[in-house]
């Protein structure tokens, strides 16, 4: 009896590392597997326009929402754009704002992932990650009343790289324009090529066609040429949360589907994010209309 009840805990430890090492190759980032640097090679990628109805993505208005309502009050937002004459350069002046909170720091997470939060800790000198400057300008739009998401951007060799193979921005919809619109808080980066805001899918064309685009950077903080280095890479996986819906520990382990990944044609969906965790919370297309619907 001893002997069997031995056995089966033997089995049930066995089953768990095995697990482990299939969710996470690196266990959480203990082993130092994988490449040290990212392929910074730029390619011209590929896309159709086919629609799947089963991932129409939905964006309703959440200025209403309690934490948002609170968050506008108390950091003034609309004093922030009372001189903007477009929603375009509304959205310039909140960008600008959240960027100049604090300094970028890569490996700082916060203890909550809401707005308030992260403000109020940057006031006393802590510093944030990429993610942190997009959840911040976020919550900022759409406390205003801005239809925006989160857009995650992955390396062609994420599934490889130990580190620094994704980066966080978001898009925000422009209804004058009827366009998600490319916006980088990290680096207060806006695009534009021939006056026209440029979504992540478009920058990554220009920039693989070598097309010359613009760059609204009020705060200075980068060149043209030196963000083009940067982002280049990142513009290969792009992926969106589906309505609003975050990502639990328990969705992965389960692999629910919240998110959306818009992948080029030929391209392999990617199996983990720099070693560390399995992406397998993800719907994947090659459609443009899935990916950007109009509002």
């Amino acid at each position: 009896m001893i002997k069997s009840v031995l056995k089966l805990l033997l089995a049930l430890v066995l089953c768990f590392l095995l697990f482990s090492f299939w969710m996470s190759p690196r266990l959480g980032g203990l082993i130092p597997l994988g490449k040290d640097s990212i392929d910074r090679h730029i390619e011209r990628l590929t896309f159709d326009t086919t629609q799947t109805p089963a991932y129409a993505l939905q964006y309703p208005d959440r200025s209403d929402r309690e934490d948002l309502r609170q968050l506008r009050k108390e950091y003034a937002l609309d004093s922030l754009i009372k001189d903007s004459k477009s929603d375009f350069d509304k959205i310039v002046a909140i960008q600008s704002w959240v960027q100049s909170r604090w300094k970028h720091d890569g490996e700082n997470t916060p203890e909550q992932s809401d707005a308030l939060y992260i403000l109020k800790e940057a006031e006393k000198g802590r510093r944030f990650r990429c993610v942190e400057y997009s959840i911040v300008a976020s919550q900022c739009l759409s406390a205003l009343g801005f239809k925006v998401r989160g857009l995650g951007l992955m390396t062609k060799d994420i599934s490889d790289v130990k580190w620094g193979g994704g980066h966080a921005v978001n898009e925000v919809y422009l209804q004058d324009l009827k366009k998600w619109v490319f916006i980088d808080p990290q680096y207060d980066v806006i695009t534009t090529y021939q006056g026209v805001p440029l979504n992540a899918v478009e920058l990554q064309r220009c920039i693989a066609l070598k097309q010359s685009f613009d760059l609204i950077n009020p705060n200075q903080t980068i060149t043209r040429e030196a963000y083009t280095q940067w982002i280049s890479p990142y513009l290969y996986y792009f992926y969106v949360g589906i309505n609003g819906q975050s990502i639990s520990h328990w969705d992965r382990v389960v692999g629910n589907k919240k998110q959306l990944t818009l992948y080029p044609v030929g391209a392999e969906q990617p199996r983990y994010f720099q070693k560390i965790m399995r992406l397998n919370t993800s719907h994947y297309t090659h459609s443009l209309k899935d990916f950007y619907p109009v509002l």
